[in-house]
C-alpha cells in the first residue's frame, strides 16, 4: 500500500517526467494573487497621482506665465508713466540759478 502525505488541500498536476510532480498549495496560489493584485493597486495608484500631479503642475506654470505676463505689462505702464513725470518736472523745474531770470520757450 502507498502512504501519501497529505498537505493543505492542493492541486496535483499530471506528471511531468517519471520523478516529477507539480503541486501549487491553494492557500500559496491565493497569497500570491492577492500579492500581486496589491502590487497592481499601488502601482495604478501612484501612476494615477503623478499624472493628476503633472496636470497640476502645468496648469500652476501656465498661470504663472499669465501672472508673469501681466505684471510686466504692467510694469512697463508705470515705467512709461514715471518717464512722463520725469520729463515734465525737469522742463518745469530748474535748478539752475543762473537761469531763474531768462524767460523759457514754449
Amino acid at each position: 500500500m502507498s502512504e501519501e502525505h497529505k498537505t493543505a488541500r492542493s492541486y496535483r498536476g499530471a506528471v511531468v517526467d517519471d520523478n516529477a510532480i507539480i503541486s501549487i498549495n491553494i492557500r500559496w496560489l491565493g497569497q500570491i494573487l492577492i500579492l500581486v493584485g496589491a502590487l497592481v493597486y499601488g502601482y495604478y495608484r501612484v501612476e494615477t497621482r503623478l499624472a493628476m500631479l503633472e496636470d497640476s503642475f502645468a496648469d500652476a506654470d501656465k498661470r504663472i506665465g499669465d501672472l508673469l505676463s501681466k505684471h510686466i505689462v504692467e510694469e512697463r505702464i508705470e515705467r512709461e508713466e514715471l518717464a512722463e513725470k520725469v520729463k515734465f518736472y525737469e522742463k518745469e523745474i530748474n535748478i539752475n540759478p543762473l537761469g531763474w531770470g531768462k524767460k523759457r520757450r514754449k
